[in-house]
């Protein structure tokens, strides 16, 4: 694990079971699945630091708003054709 993406786990940890949290984003609590997956998906489309940056700017926001970050899309060079084929 990098750095960065150690730094990245200590910044989400604190979200970790946060009523108030939660209660602005009208969530379910956070838990250790959900910062694994956050971080793993951060690291696939490279915004570790990015989600770092805005949530150190923006204290306030719920953990739910770093889904932001997120690049919608299939990973992995799998097409949608690979998808559909799949259904057959």
């Amino acid at each position: 694990m990098s750095k960065l993406q150690k730094e990245l786990r200590k910044f989400l940890e604190r979200y970790i079971d946060d009523p108030e949290t939660c209660k602005k984003a009208k969530k379910d609590i956070v838990t250790e699945y959900d910062i694994e997956g956050s971080i793993a998906f951060a690291i696939s489309d490279h915004v570790e630091q990015e989600i770092i940056d805005y949530g150190t700017a923006h204290p306030e926001v719920p953990f739910w708003d770093f889904d932001r970050f997120i690049k919608p899309g299939l990973k992995d060079g799998i097409t949608e054709e690979d998808l559909l084929r799949d259904d057959d």
